[in-house]
């Protein structure tokens, strides 16, 4: 079960963070898109967006076809929703996790 994660507060200052639970790792990054419903353009709308992939590589030495990429709202219920996620693609995707090469015996994805 994963545990640790900030509260939405940390998010909301502009802070990522990053994780990793067995061999999957994670990103949350927080981020704000103009709101379609305020023509004037100022009001934003929050979100946090998360980005999961299997180790032994940093995410940037990782293949894209490797990553799985989700949008939350930017909230502390959906951080909520991200902790459920997070702990339902460690458990439902168990043998991803288990099945990581050494770091040693492999080469970067790109």
């Amino acid at each position: 079960m994963l545990s640790g994660i900030p509260i939405y507060h940390y998010f909301d200052n502009g802070n990522a963070y990053s994780g990793a639970e067995g061999g999957m790792r994670y990103l949350i990054e927080p981020g704000k898109r103009p709101d379609p419903d305020d023509p004037s353009g100022k009001k934003k709308l929050a979100y946090l967006t998360v980005t999961v992939w299997p180790e032994p590589w940093s995410l940037e030495h990782t293949a894209d076809e490797k990553k799985t990429i989700r949008e939350f709202a930017g909230s502390q219920q959906g951080l909520d929703e991200i902790q459920i996620w997070l702990n339902e693609m460690y458990t439902s995707q168990a043998e991803r996790w288990a099945d990581i090469p050494s770091i040693l015996d492999c080469e970067p994805d790109c």
